[in-house]
């Protein structure tokens, strides 16, 4: 039987091999020699919260950061049938958390949106599949400085979309392996 605790708590029985290994030093040792400490330790943040991001959405996004180093944070919001949310981000903990009402400006009114957020800022843009049609936002973080402004950040952002744009098939294909 399971207790209240356990039922509460997603991975559980991770947490609790965890914390065994941590306890025994020995333990431990061994477990890094089989299959390394990451064996011990669930595989991403997105599991942590019990959502899964889609493959081909957090491709692109890790894609797109390599090639735009620049950008402190690129994530994709997609709308579906239970609302809209983040399906793909290099912030990890974002992937599966509902979208904040100022990210989805671009689906109300199919303008960027920009805001300065301290000295950086926030860009959110319209994403398009192959075809043309829209399939959810784009959302681009950058940090102050580097002589950025609104103008510069939002082509620059425009830019990253363009280059996105070719590599989704359409909203489905983007939503796939999501949940």
């Amino acid at each position: 039987m399971r207790t209240r605790t356990e039922t509460n708590i997603p991975h559980w029985k991770e947490i609790m091999r965890l914390y065994r290994a941590l306890r025994h030093p020995p333990a431990l040792a061994a477990a890094m020699a089989i299959g390394g400490f990451f064996a011990l330790v669930p595989s991403s943040a997105s599991a942590q919260s019990g959502s899964r991001g889609s493959p081909l959405a957090q491709q692109i996004v890790d894609s797109a950061q390599a090639q735009h180093p620049e950008a402190d944070e690129i994530g994709i919001l997609v709308e579906t049938p239970m609302g809209c949310y983040g399906i793909a981000s290099t912030d990890r903990s974002d992937v599966g958390e509902k979208c904040e009402a100022d990210d989805i400006g671009p689906l109300n009114t199919g303008k960027p949106s920009v805001e300065k957020e301290g000295s950086g800022f926030d860009v959110s843009v319209l994403l398009h599949d192959a075809a043309g049609r829209t399939a959810g936002v784009l959302t681009v973080g950058f940090e102050g400085g580097h002589g950025r402004t609104e103008a510069s950040v939002r082509e620059m952002v425009e830019k990253i979309e363009a280059e996105m744009a070719p590599k989704i098939p359409s909203k489905a294909k983007l939503l796939e392996g999501w949940k």
